[in-house]
């Protein structure tokens, strides 16, 4: 019976895109948190290319303390990057682009990710945005 528990747990925890640890040691060397797969996720899925870890200003927006910012898009309108935010943002980057940069740049540079059917690799990447402040 202890077995079953545990089993289901896991399986739990697989389908909820999580491992179990907290984003705590998202920048521990082999870290297994949301927030350290997102980071993995920032550096082979090329995220790198347009946005930096430091603040400064490249292609697109940097992350450091992106999350929980208030954003303007090229609408005018502006909203708070909260997870809601970041995820629609990730899966369907024209839909809500920021002030700035260009829209189509990253519609295409993911294009071929298929970040929409891949809801565990948003939640990381949202993760790590996340642990940045």
């Amino acid at each position: 019976m202890a077995l079953l528990v545990v089993v289901a747990a896991a399986a739990l925890l697989a389908a909820c895109g999580g491992s179990g640890s907290s984003t705590r040691d998202a920048g521990k060397p082999g870290g297994t948190s949301l927030a350290a797969r997102g980071k993995q996720l920032y550096a082979s899925q090329g995220c790198e290319d347009c946005h930096t870890l430091n603040g400064g200003p490249d292609t697109g927006p940097s992350w450091k303390g992106l999350y929980g910012s208030s954003v303007q898009l090229t609408s005018g309108r502006t909203v708070i990057a909260t997870a809601a935010y970041l995820t629609k943002h990730i899966v369907d980057p024209d839909a809500m682009t920021v002030n700035g940069y260009p829209g189509d740049v990253m519609a295409e540079a993911i294009q071929g990710d298929q970040l929409a059917s891949k809801p565990a690799d948003v939640r990381a990447l949202v993760a790590f945005i996340k642990s940045l402040k």
